[in-house]
């Protein structure tokens, strides 16, 4: 999954990288959760072990795409993220104009109409479409990621486990008491 991204980095680190790499990590966290969470909401902890990132910066992370209407989340025991659906279709590049910062159109005018300038303003415009163009669910459905495991729910409190349940035969009726004196 990352090496789509780290390739495009590779590509597009001659001066100024055109896509960050806290942009890449950003889909990658987001792909998981569109992967893993049409059923459960999907915990950090369980992103954090997947990716190998640290579960503050995932959090951190979530919590942009939570403000900007990308993920739900949920609090308490068995919660997690879920991707935010609502009436929308979610794609790249609702998540890279989050964590890319870009030029205003006023400051665009001001610059210098350089042919190499106009190069990179077509430049950004192919990969802002490129991005549109690619759904964010779309990903998920091709993106290669282990099986999701049952995860328990932890609680906080430390409570002893509850007894093992004894079934007792109690005698309800005469004819059950004459079939117990006789076995």
């Amino acid at each position: 999954m990352g090496n789509l991204w780290n390739s495009l980095l590779n590509q597009t680190n001659r001066k100024k990288s055109m896509i960050s790499k806290k942009t890449a990590k950003a889909i990658d966290i987001a792909t998981v959760v569109a992967r893993y969470s049409p059923g459960q909401p999907v915990p950090a902890h369980e992103i954090s072990a997947l990716l190998g990132l640290s579960i503050s910066y995932i959090e951190v992370t979530l919590s942009d795409l939570k403000n900007h209407g990308i993920v739900r989340a949920y609090k308490g025991p068995g919660g997690g993220y879920q991707l935010d659906e609502k009436n929308r279709l979610i794609t790249l590049w609702d998540i890279v104009k989050i964590f890319e910062p870009h030029v205003s159109p006023s400051q665009e005018s001001t610059q210098e109409a350089t042919p190499l300038a106009e190069m990179e303003r077509e430049m950004r415009q192919r990969i802002q479409a490129f991005f549109e163009s690619r759904s964010l669910t779309d990903l998920a459905r091709q993106t290669n990621l282990p099986a999701r495991e049952k995860t328990e729910v932890r609680s906080i409190f430390k409570l002893k486990p509850l007894p093992q349940r004894v079934a007792l035969r109690v005698v309800n009726s005469v004819f059950d008491w004459k079939m117990s004196a006789l076995a």
